[in-house]
């Protein structure tokens, strides 16, 4: 856990708080626009620099694209990768699909991480993590 300041009283306050112990404000705290990397406050729907829409799946913990992309190589036949980035269902199909093609979709898994090591910051985010698809695959 990190100190944050209080944007109200400027006092030092817990970044997992809610709201101020000291003026009772609610704690904002700062994400960054997924298209142009802008800091802002996570209560804001449009980012101020680009007119990007800031939706609430940009302001969750952020997903590495490197821990996913090893996770692809390493476990892609059990669907790791897509746990990891709240894709519940597409983990799910991914299983069902490697037992069935006798671990064959498993190879497609490996060429979907080495892609995500090898993709940009951005597009990582726009195809994997921002989307609203079930089953982001390539």
């Amino acid at each position: 856990m990190a100190l944050i300041n209080c944007k109200e009283c400027g006092q030092m306050v817990s970044d997992a708080a809610k709201v101020c112990p000291h003026c009772g404000a609610p704690v904002i705290r700062d994400v960054f626009c997924p298209k142009c990397g802008t800091m802002v406050p996570e209560n804001v729907r449009y980012c101020p620099a680009c007119g990007n829409a800031i939706s609430p799946l940009s302001t969750m913990q952020a997903k590495d694209k490197t821990i996913a992309g090893i996770l692809a190589i390493c476990l892609g036949g059990l669907g790791i990768q897509y746990f990891y980035l709240g894709k519940t269902t597409a983990g799910i199909l991914t299983i069902v699909i490697s037992l069935f093609s006798c671990y064959i979709w498993s190879v497609l898994m490996v060429v979907q991480g080495i892609m995500m090591l090898t993709m940009s910051e951005e597009s990582f985010r726009e195809k994997f993590v921002d989307t609203d698809k079930t089953f982001p695959l390539f």
